[in-house]
């Protein structure tokens, strides 16, 4: 048996913020600081040079919001325990899960479903205006193996440690070697999707 939280239930805590920080809720809005409370169904913006660092009380997961991005964060409560969800809709994420052996931590983006235990994932959505809107989502396993389902074609794939995939608009997974530098991804999107 299951429920989701009320929408006043208090389900984790920013432990750093920098720069402009926004949140849209049902019991705050306006700027988020260290050491506010995060509440179920919170949207969280960041600005251009807004960072926010947070943790949820009921599992050990913790979260980093990078500059430019929009998420909005859910948890459900079982009997024995919780699970969260994070969507997703521009900038990166950083989750690190620990632990766990409840249901995974999912991430919901616009082309993608991530779920995921025990590890450490970065999620970037991006939509490139300037190669025919090819909107896409990064991910990179840090620690662990992910599941990554694309929400267009309803193929799924597992992301091992170290590992890298474009899931895209297209309905279509690209494998990449994790690269330091986001160049290489567009060149990759460009020769592989044909979009030249």
């Amino acid at each position: 048996m299951s429920f989701l939280f009320s929408k006043s239930e208090n389900i984790g805590f920013c432990l750093d913020v920098k720069g402009v920080v926004q949140r849209d809720g049902k019991i705050r809005n306006g700027i988020l600081r260290k050491g506010d409370p995060i509440y179920n169904g919170d949207k969280i913006i960041t600005g251009s040079n807004g960072f926010v660092f947070y943790t949820f009380i009921h599992e050990k997961t913790s979260a980093k919001i990078f500059e430019n991005s929009v998420v909005k964060i859910n948890t459900n409560m079982k009997n024995i325990g919780s699970f969260s969800r994070l969507a997703l809709f521009g900038g990166k994420v950083v989750i690190q899960t620990e632990e766990s052996e409840e249901d995974p931590f999912t991430i919901w983006s616009p082309s993608s479903t991530c779920k995921f235990q025990n590890g450490h994932i970065i999620i970037e959505y991006k939509n490139e205006l300037l190669y025919e809107n090819n909107s896409y989502c990064l991910f990179t396993v840090l620690n662990g193996i992910s599941e990554v389902k694309n929400n267009i074609s309803g193929n799924i794939i597992y992301v091992k440690k170290g590992r890298s995939v474009v899931s895209t608009m297209n309905g279509k997974f690209l494998e990449l070697e994790t690269f330091r530098n986001s160049n290489e991804i567009q060149k990759t999107l460009i020769i592989k999707e044909g979009l030249k």
